[in-house]
């Protein structure tokens, strides 16, 4: 693994590990109130600033426009649960911003949403079929181009978190997303 990722993976195992022990979508019985739940809860967590975290200066290779699409996934997978539009307004929405200054930090804060897409993929092959008829997009998110992103991303983030400043700043923005995420998560009932 790339110093940038072990330095990444390093610093936020504790806080990626209580979160995903807590997470009630990964239990054995989980299904469409735990989805909703889950779906609800990024939904108010990531919205706020996924137009943001992608819109500043990133490299052309990486994508961006692709990758800012997470929202949409949610909002369609709301809809498809019976929420209108009105509905999915009035959910709460996290109200702290994450550190996007620096490309670094931008890098931090997209690790812990492209990973979340790893975590996906394996969820929605136990969890997909206790989802019909629901067509889960989060869960789908990129389908059989999931790995190659990912792989896509780690190169990237190898380049571009060269020296030893840049990683320890996508490392404290890597933190601050799980932990916000998994405080969110909680005081949701979603972990």
């Amino acid at each position: 693994m790339s110093e940038a990722l072990s330095a990444l993976r390093n610093a936020t195992r504790d806080i990626h590990d209580e979160f995903e022990q807590g997470l009630k979508l990964a239990r054995p019985d989980a299904g469409q109130a735990e989805y909703l739940n889950f779906i609800s809860a990024m939904w108010g967590w990531l919205k706020p600033f996924e137009q943001a975290l992608w819109r500043e200066d990133w490299p052309a290779d990486i994508d961006a426009a692709q990758r800012a699409r997470k929202s949409d996934w949610l909002r369609r997978d709301l809809l498809a649960a019976g929420m209108d539009e009105q509905a999915i307004a009035a959910l709460p929405l996290l109200q702290e911003s994450p550190p996007l200054d620096t490309p670094a930090q931008r890098y931090g804060v997209a690790y812990v949403l492209e990973g979340a897409q790893l975590g996906s993929q394996l969820l929605s092959r136990t969890l997909g079929p206790r989802l019909a008829p629901w067509p889960a997009h989060w869960l789908a998110g990129y389908g059989d181009k999931a790995s190659q992103r990912w792989l896509s991303f780690r190169k990237l983030a190898e380049r571009d978190l060269a020296g030893p400043t840049e990683r320890e700043e996508a490392a404290q923005a890597a933190r601050w997303a799980f932990r916000t995420l998994s405080s969110w998560f909680r005081e949701r009932g979603a972990a």
